[in-house]
């Protein structure tokens, strides 16, 4: 017994000594959630990319804390359902401090609510409606987002549609969810304001692929623009089938349709499809440029708008981290918060992290313009 008893001491003692030097070696858990299958998963597999390079650069570097980081990655599937599961498993079972994600606006919207309960700050990997950052607290926010929200987005859309499209007559084919609603709102407000109006709008839900009805609907109509307010695959197939129709308006998609991808997906009809666009391989943003030519690097093709918009939120993420000093949720919003100096890759040159009192990035968006089978960044004003 006394044998036994010596051995349970010096195990104690041992556990008590190495307890603290094991918690050091520990990784730092950063969560991840992400439509990576169903209908937003084109979106979420580049900006996955873009996360997982922003934070295999900062490990190359040293990690942050003097530790690794760890991401803990969850498929929602573009439903709030599932997003509210994932956020909850990423908190109580794998004990993240803080959260990358996501990009379906009602799937962000249903997660945060939960996030900001728990003390965890989210930081979106692309979710662009205003409602989402509505939600937080004036200058207390717990969803965050580097980049601009829907409102500011639609404000500079209407204003280059008129002034750079030459278009004033506009339909607007928006999807039945809180983002393309979000969009299509903002657009009818500040187009009037800029010189247009909306003489048609139709509605249709993200799973749908049959546009034909809709799009004889708008080739009667004539507008001079067509405005697309949805996610890139149906965005895609609006495109083909505008051209199978004859319909000779000019179309500009939201934000979510600035990839390589739609391009591919709509082939030949995507000529002179025009986007308004955060970033661009050929961008003037000196740090976006850098970060073209390592992801180049890395994976022998261009960076696009998802794989930008993943790598801001993550390196954004780690930063505040590291000035937090520890993994607590409150000193990581409380560093987001206070932060004016992180430079982004997106945007024009000096763009940097500085959010506003409701959460979000703003700055100046290009307008970029398919021709030649690639998107042309039009200079910025």
């Amino acid at each position: 017994m006394t044998i036994l008893k010596t051995l349970g001491t010096v195990a104690f003692i041992a556990s008590v000594l190495t307890g603290p030097a094991m918690a050091q070696d520990d990784p730092v858990k950063l969560g991840v959630m992400l439509p990576l299958s169903g209908p937003a998963a084109l979106a979420g597999t580049s900006i996955l990319e873009g996360i997982q390079f922003a934070a295999e650069e900062n490990n190359a570097n040293g990690g942050v804390l003097g530790r690794q980081i760890e991401l803990v990655i969850e498929d929602d599937e573009g439903n709030a359902t599932k997003g509210v599961t994932a956020v909850r498993k990423l908190i109580e079972q794998d004990g993240v401090a803080a959260i990358s994600g996501t990009y379906v606006s009602g799937v962000a919207l249903a997660a945060t609510k939960v996030a900001r309960e728990f003390k965890v700050p989210m930081i979106s990997a692309g979710s662009t409606s205003s409602d989402v950052t509505d939600f937080n607290d004036a200058g207390d926010p717990w969803f965050f987002r580097a980049f601009p929200g829907s409102r500011e987005q639609a404000r500079q859309s209407a204003e280059d549609m008129v002034a750079k499209l030459d278009a004033t007559n506009v339909a607007v084919l928006h999807e039945n969810s809180v983002y393309g609603k979000s969009l299509s709102d903002s657009l009818a407000a500040n187009l009037a304001e800029a010189g247009g109006e909306i003489t048609l709008t139709e509605t249709y839900n993200p799973d749908e692929r049959d546009f034909f009805s809709v799009l004889t609907k708008v080739r009667a109509a004539q507008p001079d623009a067509i405005y697309i307010a949805g996610l890139m695959d149906a965005g895609a197939q609006i495109i083909k089938q505008s051209a199978e129709l004859g319909v000779s308006s000019q179309i500009m998609g939201s934000g979510s349709m600035m990839s390589d991808k739609l391009i591919e997906l709509a082939g030949p009809a995507s000529e002179g499809f025009a986007v308004s666009s955060m970033f661009e391989p050929s961008t003037p943003n000196e740090y976006g440029a850098a970060f073209t030519e390592r992801f180049r690097a890395k994976f022998n093709k261009e960076p696009d708008v998802y794989s930008a918009l993943g790598y801001d939120s993550m390196n954004v993420l780690i930063e505040a981290v590291r000035r937090a000093g520890e993994t607590d949720g409150a000193a990581i919003q409380a560093e987001l918060n206070a932060m004016n100096d992180v430079p982004l890759v997106q945007g024009p040159a000096g763009t940097v992290a500085n959010f506003d009192e409701q959460g979000s990035v703003p700055f100046k968006i290009g307008l970029a313009i398919v021709r030649n089978g690639k998107r042309e960044w039009l200079p910025f004003d």
